[in-house]
């Protein structure tokens, strides 16, 4: 399934889940979601759908559209625990890891 343009309307309620990303390769911690949302978007054929979802597909459409807003998970995260994972990225970059 394709989302165009995908955009959350409403959301309630909480979830925490471990979440990893491909931009972060190796990185993973766990995020405060909404597990309930109301989205909206358009399909491949310019149709606009109204839809809702609970847990993991909420989830990773607040994940995806996190990414179409300039936002990773680990800015979802306390200063200190995106320190860390900043931290262990900085060291695998210099170690020639990443």
């Amino acid at each position: 399934e394709k989302l165009i343009n995908p955009e959350v309307l409403e959301y309630e309620g909480e979830q925490t889940g471990e979440e990893g990303c491909l931009s972060l390769p190796g990185e993973y911690a766990d995020v405060k979601r909404a597990e309930w949302i109301r989205y909206k978007y358009i399909d491949e054929n310019g149709d606009e759908h109204l839809q809702e979802a609970t847990g993991l597909r909420a989830r990773v459409i607040q994940h995806e559209v996190d990414h179409l807003d300039g936002i990773l998970f680990i800015d979802k995260l306390s200063t200190m625990k995106r320190d860390m994972i900043k931290k262990r990225i900085k060291k695998r970059i210099s170690q020639g890891d990443y």
